[in-house]
């Protein structure tokens, strides 16, 4: 029997030692166990030691909250209940949400032209407010002169002058016309024919000298065709000029007849309206020279200010008698042809191949 139980166990297996790891697996668990609920007591303590106990505000507002939570999942499990919608009303909703974003995407077309506006009307107000500053200095400006004028003494109009044109007649055919200019208070006399004279006198003279062509014509005295530059060049070395006017023969570059040339200054004329008060004064020394020559007709040429001047100065001539004519002029030039021909220095300009047409013929020059 002995020698059966001794077979028998050593031919078994040892369990000592793994219920021994067993045994000590349980008892560290248990360990870990017994810390971890002291621990877990521990910290529920600590939290429940830190916790501040509720107020009954709190405590009400809390329960308000709650049921407005249970309302609200009541409301939402009677949804849940409610039958299902209808492919009707589902299209219908279709159609609705259509519309709404046909109309949110025209609300943002409008919202855009608002916008639009809403800067155009900005920069129209800064252009009207810049409007505005321009006008209001204006209308300073305009109230400022106008004080200014309240404060300004009107003026006196002198009287009225009145010129009376008598019966007329015509000039003589052989008359020999001088010229009175009449500037404001400045009477010009302008000696046409002494001029020319003296031109031409210092022409005839020295022409030889200024030949450029001859052309022969038949059974006639052979054409002249004089040298216009070396004419004008020999007349600007002569002193033709007398009194306060200017006398000279200038260019005529395109043309081939040359104009003698006088002019004066309107502000400084041979006898001022307050000489011709005086009873010897230059200008009744004048209109005595003037008488003592051969057909003479003394032409009166008024500028629109000089009336007052040429009336006196008319009134002057008359005692003289002198046969006069007026007219109305305001040139400060007078040009006389020469009698002689000069070559072109440059081509003239061509002609306007629409020329206005003519003016009507003026009255004759007569005198009165």
């Amino acid at each position: 029997m002995a020698s059966r139980r001794k077979k028998t166990e050593e031919g078994g297996v040892n369990l000592d030692s793994l219920m021994d790891a067993l045994t000590n697996v349980v008892a560290v668990l248990i360990l870990i166990l017994i810390l971890l609920q002291v621990d877990v007591s521990n910290t529920v303590e600590k939290l429940l030691g830190e916790l501040k106990p509720a107020t009954p505000e709190q405590i009400e507002a809390a329960q308000q909250k709650q049921q407005q939570l249970q309302k609200e999942i009541t409301k939402q499990q009677d949804l849940l209940k409610a039958p299902a919608p209808t492919p009707q009303l589902i299209q219908q909703v279709e159609q609705d949400i259509s519309l709404l974003e046909k109309s949110l995407k025209d609300n943002k077309t409008k919202l855009l032209d608002l916008n639009k506006l809403r800067e155009l009307a900005a920069k129209t107000k800064t252009e009207a407010d810049a409007e505005k500053k321009k006008t209001d200095t204006i209308l300073n400006e305009i109230a400022r002169l106008e004080a200014l004028l309240d404060q300004t003494p009107k003026p006196t109009p002198p009287p009225s002058t009145v010129v009376r044109i008598p019966n007329s007649r015509p000039i003589p055919e052989d008359a020999n016309l001088y010229y009175c200019y009449i500037h404001g208070d400045q009477a010009h006399l302008v000696d046409t024919i002494d001029l020319k004279d003296r031109v031409m006198d210092l022409f005839e003279r020295n022409k030889r000298n200024f030949v450029r062509e001859r052309i022969k014509v038949s059974r006639k005295p052979d054409r002249i065709i004089y040298d216009q530059q070396k004419v004008v060049d020999f007349f600007a070395t002569q002193k033709l000029s007398i009194r306060k006017q200017t006398h000279t023969v200038p260019f005529n570059k395109p043309w081939t007849r040359l104009n003698a040339r006088i002019t004066f200054d309107p502000k400084i004329g041979d006898a001022s309206l307050a000489d011709m008060n005086l009873p010897k004064g230059r200008f009744h020394n004048i209109c005595n020279l003037v008488s003592s020559y051969p057909r003479r007709v003394l032409i009166f040429k008024v500028h629109p200010n000089g009336f007052a001047t040429y009336l006196k100065a008319r009134e002057i001539a008359d005692s003289y008698r002198i046969p006069c004519g007026w007219e109305i002029d305001g040139n400060t030039a007078v040009n006389i042809p020469l009698d002689f021909e000069v070559n072109r220095l440059e081509d003239p300009p061509p002609p306007n191949p629409n020329p206005p047409a003519p003016p009507p013929p003026g009255p004759k020059r007569q005198l009165d």
